[in-house]
């Protein structure tokens, strides 16, 4: 493992993206000297890369800033990347959402634990480390710009959205860590986007879906959701501040999301905190903003606000004939749009883009999803486990022990941050020499139940690896009902049962009868691996809980094992 990460440190001194690059003002004037109206309004929109035919007419046709890409494999990205790179008159921002990684969306990448299991590891050093790899792939594939890291302190257990995603409750811990993930991205070629700005934590609604409200007083929302902002936006800059589709009432009396709010990007962001790096928007197509304005609408209301960029125009057509109409009716200037363009073609310069738009497709293999950069990850995992009780005194597990390994999920499939990966149960047969595995169904029909109930009577040992994720649109990130009773029954039919919840910690609250609760926050495969090795003794647990679970779990909390 020593050698690996040596390995690894020396590559990062050696990678062709070490750094952020001074802005090339000279370039960035005369490239603005150049453009037609047309030209400079296109820059102000990032939509979706879908299909190479569609893009490539946003980008001949409406001269596009950027764009945004999900889930690929590495070498066809890159490929498609370079070749829209080359129609392009100035250069692509090319954006995503690696929150944990470039294994977030691209396959064969690194997937670090995701935001929260950094928490409760404690170690700005292990974030940075992250950091570096992320941008180290990024880089390799063509990006540029990654919206990350989340800044939202999550103080409401009950959001569906946030969740995991934030490092914890603690505005000082998610301040520390999100200035050593902007760093670890910076430092090493990539830019970094503190998001969802004024702060999505404390809020039980889904912006995806509705306009959702931060309540907090004007004291709260200094001290909570505004605190990471003050403090790392003095301190490391971050390229980029991502919008919240929120209403902030310590902000604006009237009801309107903070993207559209003077108050909030203007008068908070870009005066009070003297911020003048890019403001994206969150997601134009979310409901936050579709289910109270017309998309030409809310447009033109977030350029006046503040913000830079639109990121997902719901339709990009109608979005830059709002633009022209309101330059047409004096509620936007062609200055107001250059002011934009020149903070945009800035933050191009910064990577590099006036020099070299090409990434270097052979190298990939050598640079992405290496076994240096999976050792960082696992280095990682083996700091943020958390053993949060064992009143059953089940930890370690004996090898000889007859195990039963059951799995089940709030939805199967992949969720809004992480791959459907479940590997749990193939990772406790390396250790166990008698392991039986079930993996359950999200709905658990009558016959999976009486299967599960007849084997846990038969097992020494009953471990449930719980996979409870962020669901976009459903509103909720808890265990549901009917598989709270399931594991109600099954503690009753052997007391001697572990839960490993590889997502929303917070579930140990609904099931006080579990003896022994592990949280491992998320399923990134270094996760579900690590988890094995902890629960047989083979690895300490060493993480602290980054958020208070129920009456019992503290904040703080958690069981050094040896």
């Amino acid at each position: 493992m020593k050698k690996l990460l040596l390995l690894f440190f020396i590559a990062c001194l050696t990678t062709a993206h070490s750094q952020l690059l001074p802005p090339d003002e000279q370039w960035v004037e005369q490239t603005l000297g150049s453009m037609k109206l047309d030209e400079k309004i296109g820059q102000l929109f990032v939509p979706v890369h879908t299909t190479m035919d569609r893009t490539s007419a946003w980008i001949r046709n409406h001269h596009i800033g950027g764009l945004w890409f999900a889930r690929v494999e590495a070498k066809a990205i890159a490929a498609e990347l370079n070749a829209l790179q080359q129609i392009s008159k100035v250069p692509l921002l090319v954006t995503v959402d690696f929150e944990k990684g470039a294994g977030t969306y691209v396959d064969g990448a690194t997937d670090f634990p995701i935001n929260m299991a950094l928490g409760a590891s404690r170690d700005p050093a292990l974030v940075y480390q992250a950091a570096t790899v992320t941008a180290r792939e990024a880089r390799a594939l063509g990006v540029h710009v990654n919206f990350a890291p989340v800044m939202d302190v999550n103080n409401n257990p009950k959001n569906p959205v946030i969740n995991t995603r934030s490092y914890g409750e603690n505005p000082q811990l998610v301040a520390t860590l999100a200035e050593a993930a902007i760093r670890g991205y910076q430092d090493h070629g990539l830019l970094a986007t503190g998001k969802h700005f004024p702060g999505h934590g404390n809020t039980g609604t889904d912006s995806h879906a509705h306009l959702g409200v931060v309540s907090s007083d004007r004291q709260e929302f200094e001290s909570v959701e505004l605190l990471p902002y003050k403090e790392v936006l003095q301190r490391s800059k971050p390229s980029a501040i991502m919008t919240a589709h929120l209403w902030i009432r310590a902000v604006d009396n009237d009801t309107i999301p903070a993207t559209l709010s003077p108050n909030a990007m203007s008068g908070l962001l870009r005066q009070r905190l003297n911020f003048d790096g890019v403001i994206y928007t969150d997601a134009m197509v979310m409901g936050g903003i579709t289910t109270r304005y017309p998309y030409d609408v809310a447009t033109v209301k977030a350029i006046q606000a503040g913000c830079d960029v639109i990121l997902f125009p719901g339709n990009l057509e109608l979005g830059i004939l709002a633009i022209k109409n309101a330059l047409a009716k004096g509620d936007l200037s062609e200055q107001r749009i250059e002011e934009s363009v020149r903070r945009i073609l800035r933050i191009k310069t910064r990577v590099g883009l006036q020099q070299q738009r090409i990434v270097e497709i052979p190298q990939i293999e050598s640079l992405v999803g290496t076994a240096e950069h999976y050792a960082v990850a696992k280095r990682v995992a083996a700091a943020c486990l958390t053993l949060a009780k064992d009143t059953g005194n089940l930890i370690p597990i004996p090898a000889a022990k007859k195990i039963l390994v059951l799995t089940m999920s709030n939805k199967e499939g992949n969720s809004m941050v992480s791959r459907g990966l479940v590997s749990f149960p193939e990772e406790v047969r390396k250790h166990a020499a008698t392991v039986t595995e079930l993996q359950l169904s999200d709905s658990l029909r009558n016959e999976e139940i009486e299967s599960a109930l007849i084997k846990a009577r038969e097992a020494n040992i009953v471990l449930v690896g719980a996979y409870v994720k962020i669901v976009l649109n459903s509103g909720t990130v808890d265990l549901p009902a009917h598989q709270t009773a399931f594991l109600k029954q099954l503690t009753d039919r052997n007391p001697n049962t572990i839960l490993v919840s590889f997502g929303n910690p917070y579930i140990g609250a609904s099931v006080p009868f579990i003896p022994t609760y592990v949280c491992a926050y998320d399923n990134a495969r270094a996760l579900q691996e690590t988890a094995a090795e902890a629960l047989f003794g083979k690895t300490p647990f060493r993480g602290k809980l980054p958020v208070t679970v129920g009456g019992t779990m503290n904040y703080g909390g958690g069981i050094q094992t040896r």
